[in-house]
């Protein structure tokens, strides 16, 4: 670690800290070198030998002051900026970085380098990482820059604290001010580092994990329990210390123990078929209630505080006034975990996500009626025990002794033991039937362990196991460009739909709703951009085209755009609510829409109309599923394992294993110099003595035996000679097809993974750097042949289903809601004479209309009332066959609900779905 000198000394950063000893070039210098090495785990070696230099120099700098508050902090900071996300906001983004530089640089508006940084998503925008605009940035700096900084770590972190507090008070002179001290004093190369760090995202290829595991062992789980890095750094300084027992406090945040996604099927091996408890899902935000005394604080699942909305103490908040005094005397101190849900009063009901309420803003009883209630399922702390270790069958009793519910307020979670699949099933069924949003099932000896979801908690929903999506058919009329990977394409598209228009009218206007990223492969997007490139055409807001109707302010405003005749229709899924949203001219969108088809069958006038969002518009609110699950639905059939028989082979040479005699063949190319080959057998096309002669032929080298200096084995089948060179493991073994292909070629071909028997571990490591782990190309395209054979080494993969991908999106991308209104609902329209007689049908039914609506809420009607049916909707005009279809109905293991027209438009006008028993005839 270099000593920074006392001339770069100008901030009032603290000077006996290693930060403020070390420069920032050197921290840049390491994520270079780490950012330009292959394999996680040289990385991580990397980084652990800048650690151990850090704490050598702070062994140095404090021998005699063991007290001291100095550590790797400062440091980590900056390797790990996103964990500053909601701790700290710069609120500077690439946009005024741009306009900064160009300043600083006394750049034209005009000129080339400009318009790089203004325009960096663009293709060839910079030499390197396309959209990257740190890269891009570099491009432009990389000649203008001195060649190291003259600024520390210290300093660097005293101007990002100060541009934080500028932004949090608004005073943009300070903001400005330290930015350009930032950007006069550093390189380059530093730059590049430091607008990844103000934007959160290093790109180094470490995780968190990887970067906490290296500060420490403890590090990351010591994280999740108090959420802070500072206090991680410090009470972890010597690695020598572990941190064996958890120290869960009293108002210090923490991240909450999680559940993986699970089956009722699946439970009881879960479970390794011990005893599990059952609870209510409710459809809520996550909180945990820290209490102390009299003062009380509220922390999100994220570690953000809430507590000045639900109140800090009993004589203020949304909240803490109505719980303060239902706690049992003697209790102190307590942290509860729980849900934050919205409670109805007038109504007595659960409100849910969908209904689109903030229950953490302070006029929220005001503006819905929804007063803030927790619902408590877990106690963590009670006066001074920790009770995390505490097995949770012995945690929720004590529940009871820590207060007394408060209907409306505060509420303890009902739980009850079980131990099949089948009473799993049952309590999913139940939650269901009262449309909640499904159920936890929990080990019940499971101890507490913050941030994991691998401690024996499962959640399970019904779209979990039969998830059904809405489909609408939108037209691309914008592109943005992509970065990192998706740099130099067009990754994101804006979308719109038409103004209607009369019967044999094509649409003229068309007005933005909703913009899609996601739902494609890389492939599938590279050949739509290649579909569309020659007609895209640079958006102007000055003069934008006459057909695409934007919100007002362009702040959806795309980068590209396209005339309607050349574009194309996108399938996407709707979220199981549209939201209302200033950002698109139809004055609503959908919540992170995802692509599910292109629609190539369908012509761009086709696509949806105002009309048609108008319709659904308010119809998007909670989550619906009216099946029910049964047990052994999505059990998967046993596999059955072949035998394999060995079967001895007595080795004889015959004639065509003998090598070729090579004496006379002339040599006719150099393709194959200096390269040496051991031929076992080739195909009967190509047999061995004509492929070693071939070889020669070419410039290259035959051997019967391989060595060192052979390049590789050539073979067609697997025999033992073959099995005996893989069980030795030094030599590479290819395929003879592939240098046949070589030969016909006449061209050196690129080892594959389909081109190798066997691979030694240096080939092994580098092909992975090309190639995935199917044999499947980064870099060059695949043929139809090469696709079909990739496809066919994917049998014994376990498919990755929709469902799968929709909670890994849940999980990762909270704002892309991928469900729908009404679309799991199955739907019996009551429009026959007769149960018994489905095929006479009442001509001209009144419902026929309604049903119609209700396909456009993306329900399923049908005229088949199966056991698949989730709603029976009937006319209030005429209820002649309702005894009927209740005596069916109390005759199904699979209940449905029976509804009027006045449900369907209640839903219409709440916005959501209501309860089903208020308007059963």
């Amino acid at each position: 670690m270099a000593n920074s000198g006392s001339d770069t000394s100008k901030s009032s950063a603290v000077t006996n800290s290693v930060a403020s000893n070390v420069r920032f070039s050197e921290l840049c210098g390491l994520l270079e070198k780490i950012h330009k090495t292959q394999g996680n785990d040289k990385k991580k070696r990397i980084l652990k030998e800048f650690i151990d230099k850090w704490r050598d120099f702070h062994q140095k700098l404090h021998k005699d002051d063991k007290e001291t508050d100095d550590s790797f902090y400062p440091a980590i900071r900056l390797l790990l900026p996103h964990l500053e996300r909601e701790r700290v906001a710069y609120g500077i983004k690439e946009h005024t970085f741009a306009k900064l530089l160009i300043e600083l640089m006394c750049l034209g508006k005009e000129s080339p380098d400009a318009h790089r940084l203004l325009n960096f998503k663009a293709p060839k925008a910079a030499q390197g990482d396309t959209g990257d605009f740190a890269s891009v940035a570099y491009f432009v700096l990389k000649n203008r820059c001195p060649d190291k900084g003259s600024l520390t770590i210290a300093e660097v972190n005293h101007d990002l604290d100060a541009i934080a507090v500028g932004n949090a008070n608004k005073a943009k002179e300070t903001v400005r001010k330290h930015i350009m001290h930032l950007l006069t004093s550093l390189s380059a190369i530093e730059q590049k580092w430091l607008i990844r760090m103000i934007m959160k995202e290093l790109k180094i290829g470490l995780s968190q994990a990887s970067v906490l595991s290296v500060y420490h062992p403890d590090a990351e789980e010591l994280y999740n329990v108090n959420n802070n890095l500072e206090k991680v750094c410090r009470l972890l300084r010597d690695p020598k210390t572990r941190a064996y027992e958890i120290g869960i406090e009293v108002f210090s945040p923490f991240t909450p123990m999680l559940g993986e996604r699970a089956s009722p099927d699946k439970v009881e091996k879960l479970m390794d078929n011990k005893a599990y408890v059952i609870e209510t899902k409710y459809d809520g935000e996550r909180v945990l209630l820290h209490k102390d005394g009299d003062e009380y604080k509220y922390f999100a699942r994220s570690g953000n505080e809430h507590t000045q909305v639900f109140g800090s103490n009993p004589f203020e908040g949304t909240l803490t006034p109505y719980i303060a005094n239902c706690f049992k005397p003697g209790v102190k101190k307590c942290i509860l975990d729980g849900e934050m849900l919205g409670y109805h009063a007038a109504t007595n009901t659960y409100g849910t996500k969908g209904e689109q309420f903030e229950i953490k803003s302070k006029d929220v009883v005001e503006r819905t009626g929804y007063q803030p209630c927790v619902q408590v399922f877990d106690v963590l702390l009670l006066n001074d025990k920790v009770l995390t270790n505490t097995p949770l069958i012995e945690r929720l009793p004590l529940l009871e002794d820590v207060f007394t519910p408060v209907e409306g307020h505060i509420v303890r979670s009902s739980y009850k033991l079980a131990h099949s699949n089948q009473e799993c099933a049952d309590a999913l069924n139940e939650a269901i039937d009262n449309k909640e949003e499904g159920i936890m099932v929990k080990l019940a000896d499971s101890v507490y362990r913050p941030n994991t979801r691998k401690g024996g908690w499962f959640k399970i929903k019904p779209e979990y196991i039969g998830g059904l999506m809405d489909e609408l058919d939108v037209l691309v009329v914008g592109g943005y460009f992509g970065v990192g990977e998706r740099g130099g394409m067009v990754s994101h598209f804006l979308c719109a739909v038409a103004e209607p228009v009369e019967e044999g009218e094509l649409p003229k206007i068309f007005h933005s709703f909703c913009k899609v990223g996601s739902g494609y492969s890389k492939k599938q997007l590279k050949d739509f951009n290649q579909q569309l490139t020659e007609h895209w055409k640079v958006f102007n807001k000055n003069n934008p085209p006459k057909h695409l109707e934007l919100a007002s302010g362009f702040k959806e405003k795309p980068d590209l755009w396209l005339p309607p005749d050349k574009s194309k229709i996108l399938q996407v899924i709707k979220a199981s609510e549209i939201i209302d949203s200033d950002r698109y001219k139809v004055g609503c969108t959908l919540r992170f829409p995802r692509v599910e088809v292109i629609r190539d069958d369908k012509p761009w006038y086709q696509c949806m109309t105002t009309k048609d969002v108008e319709d659904l518009r308010q119809k998007s609110g909670g989550k619906l599923v009216g099946m029910r699950f049964e047990l052994g639905d999505n059990e998967e059939p046993s596999k059955k394992k072949r035998k394999v028989v060995s079967r001895a082979v007595r080795p004889a040479l015959m004639a065509q294993f003998k090598g070729a005699d090579v004496s006379k063949v002339k040599k006719v190319s150099e393709l194959l110099k200096g390269k040496e080959f051991c031929v076992i057998d080739g195909p009967a096309n190509f047999p061995k003595q004509e492929l070693e002669k071939k070889i020669v032929e070419f410039g290259g080298g035959v051997v019967q035996n391989p060595d060192t200096t052979t390049l590789c084995v050539i073979a067609e089948k697997v025999a033992v000679r073959v099995k005996n060179l893989i069980k030795n493991s030094k030599y590479d073994i290819v395929k003879a097809d592939w240098l046949s292909r070589v030969i016909q070629s006449e061209s050196w071909i690129k080892w594959s993974p389909a081109d190798m028997i066997h691979t030694t571990a240096a080939t092994k490591k580098i092909l992975e750097e090309d190639f995935d782990g199917f044999g499947d190309s980064y870099t060059q395209d695949v043929t139809e042949e090469e696709l079909r054979k990739i496809f066919d080494g994917m049998e014994n993969v376990q498919s990755v289903s929709r469902e799968d991908i929709l909670e890994i999106e849940e999980e990762y991308f909270p704002c892309d809601s991928p469900y729908s209104l009404f679309r799991p609902c199955r739907i019996y329209v009551d429009q026959f004479l007769a149960l018994e007689d489905p095929t006479t049908r009442i001509s001209d039914c009144p419902l026929d209309l309604l049903a119609l609506e209700l396909r456009f809420f993306g329900a399923e009607v049908t005229d088949q009332l199966d056991s698949s049916v989730s709603h029976v909707l009937v006319n209030d005009r005429d209820l002649s066959r309702l005894d009927s279809i209740k005596e069916l109905r109390r005759k199904r293991q699979k209940k449905f609900h029976i509804i009027t027209e006045k449900w369907v438009r209640a839903c219409m006008e709440e916005g959501c779905i209501c309860p089903e028993r208020k308007f059963e005839p």
